[in-house]
């Protein structure tokens, strides 16, 4: 959070430098290294936002777009990029992106990186981290949105979530056409958007299901083994594309015939590529084109 208190020459002094230094570091003019870091991380520890960088800010137009990925490894995140460049060059802005990795630290980091490079607007894809330099988007009056889920202190911020409601009704209505009476939804034992949509379009088309939880490692021969256990057993398997696909290997290596004797079908996620299967298995697909268009818009 901003400090009021602080001032640029308690950063300076923090930091070891001039305040004429620190403000240059700050506002991304400039400097040698060693100075640019030391005034970016006495900043972040005192809680100081440059008020001369935003009042820059709202006075320069540089027509750019910042990106920011908690993690950029799987295909969706990839059309999303596509679809974002494209609707904003379309109006004559450039998208600069960047990802964290999957850290929330760094994550904040690369927010406050944007802020110091006056770029137009933000773009959090999975926002989490404490969000401590939204204050001085704000202001600058600098918009910032979201994509896909926001978490922490970006858990404010307006969004553009993605939508397998029309997929999820299609799906339960062929299961249900082909005689599916009981399915399973294999699941980590956390909120995930699209499962809770899938499930709530079963319960209003009626079919049942069985919840399989799981928190840590997935184990696909085990979950499989527990399933065919049960009395009735499911007929079919929905789950995240990443574990699908697990559960399919782990069907061959049982003798488990798919689709003869278990149906499995995936949600699309985010996660990265998932490992090369014999068999095929049906997907809700998540299109990232309309996210992207609209948050571009």
């Amino acid at each position: 959070m901003k400090n009021p208190k602080v001032t640029l020459s308690d950063v300076a002094a923090r930091a070891g430098m001039s305040a004429a230094t620190a403000s240059r570091a700050l506002r991304g003019l400039k400097v040698h290294r060693k100075y640019q870091g030391k005034a970016e991380a006495a900043a972040a520890e005192l809680g100081y936002v440059l008020n001369e960088s935003a009042r820059s800010l709202r006075s320069v137009r540089t027509m750019t777009v910042g990106m920011v990925y908690h993690d950029l490894t799987s295909m969706l995140g990839m059309e999303l990029l596509k679809a974002m460049a494209s609707g904003l060059e379309e109006v004559g802005y450039s998208l600069f992106v960047s990802t964290a990795q999957g850290k929330n630290d760094l994550f904040d980091k690369l927010v406050h990186r944007f802020l110091q490079r006056r770029v137009d607007a933000l773009v959090c894809v999975h926002g989490n981290g404490d969000g401590a330099s939204l204050e001085g988007y704000a202001a600058a009056g600098i918009p910032v949105m979201a994509l896909i889920t926001k978490s922490g202190g970006y858990s404010r911020l307006p969004m553009v979530s993605p939508s397998t409601a029309d997929a999820s009704a299609e799906c339960v209505t062929r299961l249900k056409a082909l005689g599916h009476k009981l399915v399973a939804v294999v699941t980590p034992d956390r909120h995930i958007g699209p499962v809770e949509t899938f499930a709530a379009v079963a319960k209003d088309k009626r079919l049942k299901l069985h919840r399989q939880g799981f928190k840590d490692d997935f184990d696909a021969r085990a979950t499989l083994k527990a399933l065919m256990a049960m009395d009735p057993r499911p007929t079919a398997i929905v789950a995240l594309q990443g574990e699908a696909a697990k559960l399919v290997d782990a069907a061959a290596s049982l003798k488990i015939k798919i689709p003869a004797d278990l149906s499995v079908i995936a949600i699309r996620d985010r996660s990265a590529t998932s490992p090369a299967v014999s068999a095929a298995f049906s997907t809700i697909h998540i299109d990232p084109r309309p996210m992207g268009e609209l948050a571009a818009s």
